[in-house]
């Protein structure tokens, strides 16, 4: 995990629930997007760090690819095996990108959804490494506002801003040049995928309750942060739904030193 968060295993405990219901879910172009590049093909199989309530997972199960979900945190990982209790193909173990607890040279691919921003690179990398037969793909993505789309985006970019120094800090980490120069020592490729959404209240309230950045209820500006998120969603909603303008942000690359290929 990354120095700055030191509770990554653990600050996602309370929000399991609104997690699962809220956080947006990954296409299925992201499945056929990796296909695309050759990192994904009949026979592989694939681990998710961090793998938590289940969505990342399940667009790659659903298009029949064995998964096993690595996960620290009780509650999600038991949200997440409850979520994909219908697909035989996948199975979680508690552990972290540092320590999985999986046999050497055991997967064809790593995927970190949402999480790469938490990890501490050096040691990640060598679990990773350890866990991965050749070319030993890995994969980072994030679903992602984007911040400058419109009013609404720019709005509710402004009102994270003012209420929530983590914030600041995961900004800065999520798609960082430098963390992912760092972690691929091959090189690594970069891609933007649509993935917009239409919100009505009850989930664009969730999804910004499912944050872990965001003031908690006992603290005085939690009733304004949130009354000022409530009078936005007013502000720009037409049929009782805002548009979310979500993008899918793609790191990829190999880690092991033989065998690499060109995507």
């Amino acid at each position: 995990m990354s120095t700055h968060f030191t509770d990554a295993t653990t600050r996602f405990s309370t929000k399991a629930g609104v997690y699962a219901k809220a956080r947006p879910r990954y296409p299925a172009t992201v499945v056929t997007f990796l296909e695309s590049q050759g990192i994904l093909h009949s026979g592989s199989t694939m681990v998710d760090l961090g793998s938590g309530t289940g969505l990342s997972a399940q667009p790659f199960l659903e298009a029949g690819y064995p998964v096993i979900g690595v996960e620290p945190n009780g509650p999600m990982r038991k949200d997440g095996n409850k979520h994909l209790a219908a697909y035989p193909n996948f199975r979680s173990v508690k552990g972290t990108s540092e320590a999985t607890s999986l046999a050497d040279h055991s997967t064809d691919l790593v995927l970190a959804a949402q999480v790469f921003h938490y990890f501490d690179i050096d040691k990640s990398r060598l679990e990773a490494l350890r866990i991965l037969r050749p070319p030993g793909w890995f994969v980072a993505m994030w679903n992602h506002r984007n911040h400058q789309s419109t009013p609404l985006h720019q709005q509710y970019e402004a009102i994270l801003r003012r209420y929530c120094p983590e914030y600041l800090i995961l900004a800065d980490l999520y798609r960082s040049p430098s963390r992912a120069a760092a972690f691929f020592p091959y090189g690594y490729h970069d891609a933007t995928l649509p993935n917009p959404q239409q919100l009505n209240w009850e989930i664009f309230e969730a999804r910004i309750e499912s944050a872990s950045y965001i003031p908690k209820p006992t603290q005085p500006e939690y009733a304004r942060f949130m009354a000022e998120m409530k009078q936005l969603f007013d502000a720009h909603a037409h049929n009782d739904t805002v548009q979310f303008d979500l993008e899918i942000w793609i790191h990829w690359g190999q880690l092991c030193p033989s065998a690499r290929t060109t995507a």
